[in-house]
């Protein structure tokens, strides 16, 4: 995977397109040496949003469960140490290990 600069980028701009393509080529684009951004073929893309859309319903399914349980959660946006976005689960009410247990008996 190759990584260009920002500035690169967008001389190189229809270059790196036609790489992507018809190359199946993915390029990373950095920001003063952080990656802000990537090139990725149109199947990757979608692939990308379907993988999406499942973890949502996932983590749809896991709200409700929850919920039915008795227990609010409010999901927050997080970031790792790396920088990485994520999403972390806050919850109230008994913990969820007690409520797994009790579903269980």
């Amino acid at each position: 995977m190759e990584r260009v600069g920002t500035h690169e980028a967008k001389t190189r701009l229809s270059e790196y397109l036609n790489r992507v393509r018809y190359g199946g080529e993915r390029i990373v684009i950095e920001r003063h040496g952080r990656p802000v951004a990537g090139l990725v073929g149109i199947e990757d893309l979608e692939r990308l949003e379907g993988l999406s859309a499942s973890e949502r319903s996932v983590e749809a399914r896991y709200k409700e469960s929850l919920e039915r349980a008795g227990v609010e959660v409010r999901w927050t946006e997080g970031r790792s140490r790396e920088g990485a976005r994520r999403r972390r689960a806050r919850t109230s009410g008994s913990p969820v290990s007690e409520q797994i247990v009790s579903e269980r008996r």
